[in-house]
């Protein structure tokens, strides 16, 4: 993709994340009821509402097909080798009880791999964004990953999703992971996780379990950052195993 029309989309992704973003915090009180349920999985009134504004911007402006976290699929029969990963809110539990860490998270795939994202932390005022041969930025600040080089010495961000393995040997693999580590953050939000990779506010990521869309927008910003992102599993239809470091730290298990 030429990098100035990968500019313009990472425009448009930045006007979808900024109106859905807006929208999220002016009516916090209004639409933060719970709809549904499902074992640790929560959906509130806002992810959808805020995924309407999101479609409707891409749809016009950049017609690609779409995997959005309410929706799923959409117009797949384009083909898949553009396609935009929406998360509309990315950490509805803490939306709806006051914490900051909750982001819109939209990200564009070519080839299967995220190539630019954007990370709008709206109850912070912290907007990420970036494009892999562009760079990446907080705010239009340019941002690097850490220098760490040491996982002793080391911030890892990680967490529990909805479909991560929660039976007793799964969790004496993640404690045993996570005593490698200087300090281990879970603050429950995939995409601001990753983004703070990008800027050097943790130096690795590691969860189990996540979907395409809640990583996608964070995994382009390492990407664009000049950090390292691992993306494993069968198919963007499924859980996968995702990794992020500084690029210079091994690749957490």
């Amino acid at each position: 993709m030429p990098l100035a029309e990968r500019a313009e989309l990472l425009t448009i992704a930045e006007f979808a994340a900024g109106r859905a973003g807006a929208a999220l915090k002016a009516h916090r009180a209004e639409w933060s009821g719970v709809e549904s349920e499902f074992g640790r999985e929560v959906k509130v009134d806002a992810d959808k509402r805020a995924e309407a504004l999101i479609l409707d911007v891409l749809r016009k402006l950049a017609p690609y097909p779409i995997v959005s976290e309410e929706a799923g699929w959409l117009d797949e029969s384009g083909g898949t080798d553009r396609l935009w990963a929406v998360d509309p809110l990315d950490g509805s539990v803490n939306y709806i009880q006051g914490f900051p860490q909750c982001a819109v998270s939209i990200a564009l795939i070519e080839g299967g791999k995220p190539v630019l994202g954007v990370v709008d932390c709206f109850l912070t005022g912290e907007r990420y964004s970036g494009a892999v041969d562009l760079g990446a930025w907080r705010d239009g600040a340019a941002i690097k990953p850490s220098r760490t080089t040491d996982p002793a010495r080391g911030v890892l961000n990680t967490g529990i999703p909805a479909r991560a393995r929660t039976d007793a040997a799964a969790m004496d693999v993640l404690v045993t992971n996570m005593l490698a580590w200087r300090k281990v953050r879970m603050i429950g939000s995939a995409a601001v996780a990753l983004a703070y990779v990008a800027d050097g506010r943790a130096d690795a990521y590691r969860e189990s379990g996540s979907m395409i869309w809640d990583v996608a927008g964070g995994c382009a910003l390492v990407a664009a950052a000049g950090g390292f992102v691992e993306i494993g599993g069968a198919d963007f239809h499924a859980p996968l195993e995702v990794t992020a470091t500084n690029g210079l730290l091994p690749a957490p298990k």
